[in-house]
Formats: structure tokens, sequence, C-alpha cells
């Protein structure tokens, strides 16, 4: 029986090229509810996973969350309660068969609203490459920092038109967030050393805790809209690629 502790964040964030905005799957609702503009965050932490969509087959890809891509993911192709192992290993051995059922690498980023709720954002495609952009060379900010998306830049691969936010500085804390982060902070290294816990903790428990987040961050048919949006061009996930193998988890504090 595992004994992980929940994921804490309280809402999953992914950018909608489409509509230009953030937006997270409310199970209540059922429902996609999209962040107006400004959307500020803080950073705490991040991790590396696979998200995606089989259209084919009409299924999602999602794998474990790891600290590094030399890591073990296990990739698992999961439909209507029932999963498939498709991939096994570190991201520069199972890339191929990844993009192949329709997983992309998704960098997992644990933050802070300014009233203290933690969420989760979901990084992807160029989404990603200008989140990496961001963070080049300024490390040191992302202690007491906020993150600003207050606008997007449309991108476009031959006939195929997509968005991406725009990453931007939002200000220092103020004395009270700051003791909100630092309660944020707690949870979630807390949920880290319950997550990666070397006794008693197998993939299959990382892989299931994986699917039970899935669940909180979007149904069928949300996932189905997603495919529809228009993707990146090759080049910018290869440059994307070619950057997260040479960034060294322990260069940034988050």
């Amino acid at each position: 029986m595992s004994t992980e502790m929940s994921n804490p964040a309280a809402k999953f964030l992914s950018w909608k090229s489409n509509h230009q905005k953030f937006s997270y799957y409310d199970k209540t609702t059922q429902e996609n509810v999209f962040l107006e503009m400004p959307v500020k965050f803080l950073a705490l932490t991040r991790y590396k996973t696979i998200k995606g969509w089989n259209q084919k087959k009409e299924g999602a890809i999602i794998s474990n969350e790891v600290k590094s891509l030399k890591d073990e993911l296990v990739v698992n192709f999961y439909k209507k309660g029932d999963k498939q192992e498709i991939a096994r290993g570190s991201w520069n051995d199972i890339k191929e068969t990844v993009e192949f059922w329709g997983g992309r690498y998704t960098e997992s980023v644990y933050a802070m609203m300014p009233d203290g709720e933690l969420v989760n954002l979901q990084l992807s495609g160029a989404s990603l490459s200008t989140w990496f952009e961001f963070q080049k060379n300024q490390s040191h900010r992302f202690y007491d920092e906020f993150v600003l998306v207050n606008g997007f830049k449309e991108g476009k691969s031959g006939a195929v038109t997509f968005t991406y936010p725009i990453f931007e500085w939002g200000g220092k804390m103020n004395a009270s967030q700051k003791t909100l982060a630092d309660a944020a902070d707690e949870l979630v290294q807390r949920y880290e050393a319950s997550y990666f816990k070397n006794s008693g903790n197998t993939q299959r428990e990382k892989v299931s805790a994986a699917i039970e987040m899935l669940s909180d961050t979007f149904d069928a048919d949300v996932a189905k809209e997603g495919v529809k949006q228009p993707v990146p061009p090759k080049e910018a996930d290869a440059k994307m690629v070619r950057e997260a193998r040479d960034y060294d988890p322990d260069d940034l504090p988050f």
C-alpha cells in the first residue's frame, strides 16, 4: 500500500494556444476555467515529466515525475482506467518512442499564487522554450520575485500559427507573502520527500500517483481539445530538448 503524500497543487495550469490564456480543468463543473491576465506566480520547484494525447487510440500519455532527464521515466498509455506501459528509461533513450505515441516532454513547475494558493504549471512546446529562455542567467531572482504573464506572442510554422506566453518579472514579495511562500515551499518539500523517497516507493506507485494527478488535470474531452491546438515547429522542440539536456538541476533554486 502506498504511503505517498497527495499532490499538494490545488490547480494544474496549462497554456491554451487557441485561447491565449492559461487554464485549468475544474472537476466539479467538468469545464476548462481560463485565467484572465495578468497571471502572477512564485516558482518554487520544478520536475520533468511526459504528458500527451494519442488521438488515434483516444487515450492519455503520462509518466512519473523525475528530477533529471537521466532518471528513469515510466511512460504509460492511459484510457478509461486501463494503462499500458509504452516506454521506460532516460529521456534520450525513449524519446522517439514517446513522441511516436504522442507524448511530449513537459516541465512540471510548482508555484505559489500571490494569495498563497499552490498550483502546478505544465509547460511544453513553445511555452517551455520561452520559459527556458526567460530563466537563463537569472536564477538568483527566483528566490523572492514573482513571475508575471501579461501577454503572449504568436509563432508560425508553415500554415500553422501558435501562441505562447511572455514571462517577465512581477515584483518582489511583501512580508505576508514571504510567510505564505515559506509555508508553500515546506509543503512542496514534504511532497518531494514523500514522492522521491528511496525505500518503499516503487515506480508503479509513482506512476499511479501521476495518473491520479492526471484525473485532476483534464478529462478525455479536454485532452482532445489540446490536440487540436497548434503546436510549435520541430526546430523549436529540438532546441528546447538540447537546452534541457544542458541544464544542471543544481543551477536553479526551484
